[in-house]
């Protein structure tokens, strides 16, 4: 009988490694399953801030050149009103000089505010857009795996 209890007892220490084995590997699968999709989720999210940042880029580089314009058509506009005042034979025409240039400005002002205006609602929605699939991307990968 003593055999039988070691053996009994042998038995159950044997079942009792395999059960533990059992569960570490389930246990390492479910972990490396996840670390997989965690993976996933922060290689989508990093492809998303680079599109952001590219995004980004391209704004900064449009509002740039629109300044550049803007300046460039500002200086211009200002020599032109100092050739056409140093040429007035007549200071009445200094009300009509200045009327014009302001008005030139103003234009100048209004469309660089506009192409801003726009440069900014399209990067705003080009950067919605990448957020929301990004979120899609990451949202679905849990259903892939």
């Amino acid at each position: 009988m003593s055999k039988s209890a070691t053996d009994f007892a042998e038995r159950n220490t044997e079942r009792a490694v395999q059960a533990t084995n059992y569960g570490m590997d389930w246990l390492r699968e479910v972990a490396e399953q996840n670390l997989d999709r965690s993976k996933a989720s922060v290689e989508a999210l990093v492809i998303a801030t680079r599109k952001a940042v590219d995004a980004l880029d391209q704004q900064t580089s449009a509002i740039l050149g629109g300044s550049m314009s803007a300046a460039e058509e500002t200086l211009s506009n200002t020599f032109d009103f100092l050739h056409k005042l140093v040429r007035m034979k007549d200071p009445q025409e200094l009300a009509q000089l200045q009327s014009e240039f302001v008005s030139r400005q103003a234009q100048v002002l209004a469309d660089q505010t506009k192409e801003f205006g726009q440069t900014l609602m399209q990067g705003a929605s080009e950067m919605a857009k990448t957020t929301e699939r990004t979120a899609e991307t990451i949202c679905r990968q849990p259903e892939a795996a």
